[in-house]
């Protein structure tokens, strides 16, 4: 053997398939996490145009039908020489640059997405200095395992207005299942729903999301306020995460069973909520989520200028567990809530004893309707959970409960006699009827 093949002969191959990429790594997204993707990438764009908090103007517009997917936005588009060197690359190569406060920097993004949904792709996209149009014929692009580019359909290089850039995505020949999905006539609606969670404060920031012409609304993230509630409050930075900003708010608000919980986010991006899990504590450090905590709204603000730092998986649908600052930080957030799950106790002992046959004021109750929603960054904070007490003895109803049963076909009966709806107006009427005839007399 020549030293040329011995050397060749202990050369393991590492080179990825285009496989992996096609079939493989879109089975860990789902469709909607996958339209969030490209979403997200409309959001860098804002934030590379804005960088501040007003997106006031920008836009993304979405078309959905059984033949074709859709996504246009006036984001700023896609630089010519970014899209050359690293926009199409499986992965963001080390010396490119992320966007500060980015939510799309792990580079799978907007290449899953496509293969997730179809066949052929064109990608139109009009910079300050450049355009360009990509288009993709996946079954093509796969026949050639060895060459991994993409070429310019057509590309310029002359100026144009910030006014007129924006990137524009069009799939066909979409895929059986996914075509069968975006038949399915609940898919828009779940599709809105999930996204105006996610999208919820870039939304509330200025920028619109159309889906089929349908705009999304910004659901407000709120909290109790008044002079006697006092919201928990942690706002920390870590140094050692290239000085990541973790805020964490923990209070009350309506009682809403399916919106109680924690609700956390990267980079202005919801990444789980509401969340009622031992992955935030829930019978882990605090009692498991029942009703009686449906008031409880936790949020949570990861936020760092090099998001790579941050403790989301490649999906954005989940959380890195085992990280060090988010074991950190779920502490904190387990030590906030601990006062307002004992607050709760009360309230929903206190409506037990309400329904017991000497029944009391629900004074905690009472505190909670009287006191205003408003969003969390404008509540009265402090280090810890701040509510009502109850002083001195509880204030005795002057009623008590009356149970009693009686053969059905009676009280049957009866309801037609005196004309009532129900067993217990049978009750009540029966109890008018003896008390004015043996106690009025």
């Amino acid at each position: 053997m020549s030293p040329e093949n011995e050397t060749s002969s202990k050369v393991v191959n590492g080179t990825p398939t285009k496989e992996l990429f096609i079939s493989m790594l879109i089975r860990d997204i789902s469709l909607i996490d996958a339209i969030s993707d490209l979403i997200d990438n409309c959001i860098d764009g804002a934030i590379r145009l804005k960088k501040g908090n007003n997106f006031t103007g920008l836009k993304v517009d979405i078309n959905i039908s059984e033949k074709h997917f859709s996504i246009k936005d006036n984001c700023g588009g896609i630089d010519k020489k970014d899209a050359q060197e690293y926009a199409f690359r499986f992965g963001r190569p080390l010396d490119v640059d992320a966007i500060n406060y980015s939510v799309g920097q792990f580079g799978i993004g907007m290449k899953r997405a496509l293969f997730k949904m179809g066949n052929n792709f064109e990608i139109k996209s009009i910079s300050h200095n450049n355009s360009f149009t990509v288009k993709i014929d996946v079954n093509k692009w796969r026949s050639d395992p060895k060459n991994w580019d993409f070429k310019f359909e057509t590309d310029d290089d002359k100026k144009n207005k910030l006014t007129n850039c924006g990137t524009e995505i069009t799939i066909t020949s979409l895929k059986e299942d996914v075509a069968e999905r975006f038949k399915q006539p609940n898919f828009v609606s779940e599709l809105i729903q999930k996204l105006e969670l996610q999208h919820l404060i870039n939304i509330s920031k200025g920028f619109k999301i159309n889906i089929n012409k349908i705009a999304l609304k910004a659901n407000q993230l709120e909290l109790l306020n008044s002079k006697k509630f006092t919201t928990a409050y942690s706002g920390k930075n870590y140094a050692i995460y290239d000085n990541m900003n973790v805020k964490i708010y923990s209070g009350i608000s309506t009682a809403e069973s399916a919106l109680g919980g924690w609700y956390i986010f990267c980079n202005n991006r919801l990444i789980r909520g509401p969340e009622q899990t031992e992955v935030t504590g829930w019978g882990d450090g605090l009692p498991k989520y029942h009703i009686q905590y449906n008031r409880f709204r936790g949020f949570v603000f990861f936020k760092s200028k090099k998001p790579g730092v941050l403790p989301w998986n490649t999906s954005k649908n989940g959380l890195d567990i085992d990280s060090p600052i988010f074991q950190s930080v779920r502490q904190d957030m387990i030590n906030l809530a601990k006062p307002i799950m004992t607050f709760l106790n009360k309230v929903h002992t206190e409506s037990v004893n309400h329904s017991r046959d000497e029944m009391y004021e629900e004074y905690l109750e009472k505190e909670m309707e009287s006191a205003n929603l408003k969003n969390y960054e404008k509540v009265k904070t402090g280090k810890c959970f701040i509510a009502p007490q109850r002083k001195g003895e509880r204030i005795k109803r002057n009623e008590v409960t009356i149970q009693y049963r009686k053969p059905k076909d009676r009280v049957n009966k009866l309801k037609g006699i005196l004309d009532a709806s129900s067993a217990a107006e049978v009750g009540e009427k029966t109890f008018d009827y003896t008390y004015k005839r043996e106690c009025q007399k």
